[in-house]
């Protein structure tokens, strides 16, 4: 081994609802930034202006089992679109090395998509949820 241990999914944790997600099998999250060129005279730009900053929307893929755990602890007659907002907790620590930690914060399920087909042994449940911007190595 050259410079150490990378990370890898197995070093991932993730935490929401006061829950730890044992069922998950993808995730993702971000932020963007607008950057514009500004033209003078002639063809080249001759400054750059910034624009706001916005979260990505976050995406995570969970199994029919984590998702039904979340919906049996909400009121009957609602689903995971009707949650309040929350945070969500990433933590990775790869093998002998340090623990860093992203707060995803102000997290609502805008989408769920519920799907399976005759090669799958599992069902997953896709949610994509609109966010703050990600806080990092928290």
């Amino acid at each position: 081994m050259i410079n150490g241990t990378e990370y890898a999914f197995e070093d991932v944790k993730i935490s929401l609802l006061g829950r730890s997600l044992v069922g998950f099998v993808g995730f993702s999250y971000g932020a963007s930034k607008s950057y514009t060129n500004i033209h003078g005279r002639g063809n080249r730009p001759i400054k750059r202006g910034r624009g706001r900053k916005d979260a990505e929307p976050a995406r995570l893929t969970i199994l029919q089992s984590e998702f039904e755990a979340i919906q049996a602890s909400m009121p009957a007659g609602t689903d995971v679109c009707d949650l309040a907002p929350f945070n969500i907790v990433v933590a990775y620590a790869p093998l002998g090395g340090q623990i860093t930690t992203d707060i995803v914060p102000y997290c609502q399920v805008q989408r769920y998509s519920k799907g399976m087909t005759t090669d799958d042994g599992n069902m997953t449940i896709d949610l994509e949820l609109i966010t703050d911007i990600p806080l990092l190595n928290q």
